[in-house]
C-alpha cells in the first residue's frame, strides 16, 4: 500500500503544479499572442483575455484565487491523509480529520469555481463598465459529479469514524 500512496501523492503534486501553471498562464498575459496554444479563463475568449487591461486581469485573478487556494488546501490535506495511510494509521482521528478537510475543501473549491464566473461577469460589467461580458451561470456535469463524490467521501468518513468507535469499544471488553 505504501507504493500506491506514494504514487498518488506524486500525482497530487503534479495536479497542483498544473493547476497553478494554468492559472498563471490564463491570467498573466505571459504567452506570446501568436503562439499556437493559448489559455483563457472559463467563459472568456482568448481575444477577450488579451484585450483586458491589467486592472481587469487582476480583478479576475483575485476572483479565481479562492477556488484555486481551496483546491490546493484540499490536495495538501489529502496528501497528509495518504501519509497516515502509509504509516498504517487508517482509522486514526488525524486521518479522518484530513479526509474530512479534503472533502470540505474540494466541495468549497467546486462551489467557488461555479460562483466565480457570474461574479466575474458582474465585477467586469459594473466595476469596469464592460458591456461585452455577459452574465452566465452554469454548472457542468463534472462539477455535479464532484459534489456527489464529496458527499460520498463524507459518508465514508462517517463510516470510518463509526468503525473507530466500535474498535475502541471492543478493546474495552477484552
Amino acid at each position: 500500500m505504501k507504493t500506491e500512496c506514494r504514487i498518488i501523492r506524486l500525482l497530487l503534486v503534479i495536479c497542483v503544479l498544473l493547476q497553478l501553471a494554468f492559472f498563471v498562464l490564463a491570467w498573466g498575459d505571459v504567452l506570446p499572442h501568436d503562439l499556437f496554444m493559448q489559455m483563457s479563463a472559463r467563459e472568456l475568449s482568448v481575444e477577450q483575455m488579451h484585450a483586458m487591461p491589467l486592472a481587469q486581469r487582476l480583478a479576475g485573478a483575485a476572483l479565481g484565487l479562492p477556488a484555486l487556494l481551496a483546491l490546493c488546501y484540499g490536495m495538501w490535506r489529502l496528501a497528509r491523509a495518504l501519509g497516515n495511510v502509509e504509516r498504517q494509521a487508517l482509522f486514526a482521528l488525524d486521518t479522518i480529520g484530513h479526509l474530512r478537510a479534503f472533502a470540505g475543501a474540494t466541495l468549497g473549491a467546486t462551489v467557488l469555481a461555479i460562483v466565480e464566473v457570474p461574479l466575474r461577469a458582474l465585477v467586469l460589467h459594473f466595476g469596469f463598465t464592460r458591456n461585452d461580458v455577459k452574465l452566465s451561470i452554469g454548472v457542468t456535469s463534472d462539477q455535479v459529479l464532484l459534489i456527489l463524490v464529496c458527499a460520498l467521501f463524507y459518508l465514508v468518513i462517517r463510516m470510518m469514524h463509526a468503525a473507530r468507535r466500535l474498535a475502541e469499544e471492543n478493546e474495552g471488553f477484552v
